[in-house]
């Protein structure tokens, strides 16, 4: 078994353009190919049984619906009460988790156990519960199982330090980044952002370090270029570094600048290369999304990628064709048309008013629900209540609430222990 040292944060003694090489001169025993080899082992079986997990998310409800639609059986797992998916019918298989951030230990013994009870054949992680799969995983054996990078990968695409040299290893023109603490040796005239190395939900200070914040090594910053431009967001799905689904899309509606809650397709062809671009350089399997500014001169630059699923996957063609990429690595899942317009009808009624209510008008009537559906409305209901539900625990634990939703499954680069 990994020594349990071995998951612990470490900062390279290389450059990550460097362990690029290092892992494209690896044999073929690697976690994309042990994911490989058991997808074509249960392709054609008659029963496959799918454990989706972050069932909270929206987007949980999206890849459970798919799988289902796939013959698949499907179980679905969080580390809190997943109110809208124990209302999806057909009815899933529910299951609760410790939480991994708080409780490590136990979050890995209940996946083995239920790894073991119910056979699984394949764990979609769509939620930042990725990054403790991924070390429960390479710990306790079955990454082989997993649709997800290796921890090492995962760290370096969710690091605002390390992605920015990654992608420029691809050939993509990423923004350029410094960490903090290091050298200040930014041109004093230059527009910048400050982020957290790991962080989530836009969480930036223009211009100048937030007062109070002092990087420190165990807890570095990332001043970043500021670009100007289009901002568009993409989701992608990946195996051993082949596409099989690019969805690149607009948010047209946000809360507090960061997560969006309706989102409209758009034909960028030159992002999508981009994607694959840095696909194939990382060598990863999973679901790897990012945000990009096309700037006016039509530099393509993504800022950060959250190598998990976003809202992109909504705006897939067809409900089956989510399985079949994540699933088929010869396929390639067809975008909905470019202006296809969808939206979380709860986010929409508890956020859609003054500024919004005339966009909200016109996005209720022009786009479509990914929570409910035609004969299946209930989840609407269960997603209020898992929304209450968080708002009532930040509230006690004096929180926002959109940091409430992941304070249980997000990691910042601690040892997993």
């Amino acid at each position: 078994m990994p020594d349990q040292d071995s998951l612990r944060d470490r900062t390279p003694a290389v450059s990550w353009a460097a362990a690029l090489r290092v892992q494209q001169g690896r044999d073929k025993q690697t976690a994309p190919f042990q994911v490989a080899c058991r997808l074509a082992a249960v392709r054609g079986r008659v029963e496959r049984r799918v454990l989706v997990t972050g069932a909270r998310a929206p987007v949980a409800l999206e890849v459970a619906r798919s799988f289902g639609a796939a013959g698949w059986q499907v179980h679905v797992a969080d580390s809190v009460t997943p109110f809208a998916a124990w209302c999806l019918r057909p009815r899933v298989s529910v299951h609760r988790l410790p939480p991994p951030r708080q409780a490590f230990a136990a979050f890995r013994r209940a996946l083995l156990n239920l790894l073991n009870t119910h056979a699984l054949d394949l764990i979609v992680p769509t939620c930042e519960e990725v990054f403790w799969l991924a070390g429960a995983a390479h710990l306790d054996g079955w990454a082989d199982r997993l649709f997800a990078p290796d921890l090492h990968t995962l760290r370096a695409l969710h690091s605002k330090i390390l992605f920015p040299e990654l992608a420029r290893a691809a050939g993509v023109e990423a923004p350029r980044t410094w960490e903090l603490p290091g050298p200040q040796d930014f041109p004093a005239d230059l527009p910048l952002i400050f982020k957290p190395e790991f962080s989530r939900f836009g969480v930036v200070s223009p211009g100048h370090l937030p007062v109070g914040v002092r990087p420190t090594s165990a807890r570095r910053w990332a001043a970043q270029e500021r670009l100007f431009g289009e901002e568009v967001c993409v989701w992608s799905v990946a195996h051993a570094g082949t596409l099989t689904a690019c969805v690149v899309y607009r948010p047209t509606l946000r809360h507090a600048g960061g997560a969006a809650f309706a989102f409209e397709s758009l034909n960028r062809p030159e992002v999508v290369g981009m994607a694959r671009a840095i696909a194939r350089a990382a060598g990863a399997t999973g679901q790897l999304s990012f945000d990009v500014i096309i700037t006016p001169e039509g530099r393509v630059a993504p800022v950060e990628c959250n190598p998990r699923a976003v809202s992109g996957l909504h705006l897939l063609a067809h409900p089956e064709a989510l399985a079949e990429a994540l699933t088929r690595p010869q396929t390639w899942a067809q975008a909905a048309a470019p202006g296809t317009l969808r939206y979380l009808s709860p986010a929409l009624a508890l956020l859609g008013g003054a500024p919004w209510r005339a966009e909200v008008g016109q996005t209720w009537r022009a786009g479509q629900d990914v929570v409910g559906r035609p004969g299946n409305r209930a989840p609407v209901v269960g997603a209020l209540l898992d929304a209450a539900r968080f708002a009532g625990a930040a509230a006690v634990a004096g929180r926002r609430v959109v940091a409430q939703t992941t304070a249980d499954i997000e990691w910042n680069g601690e040892a997993m222990q």
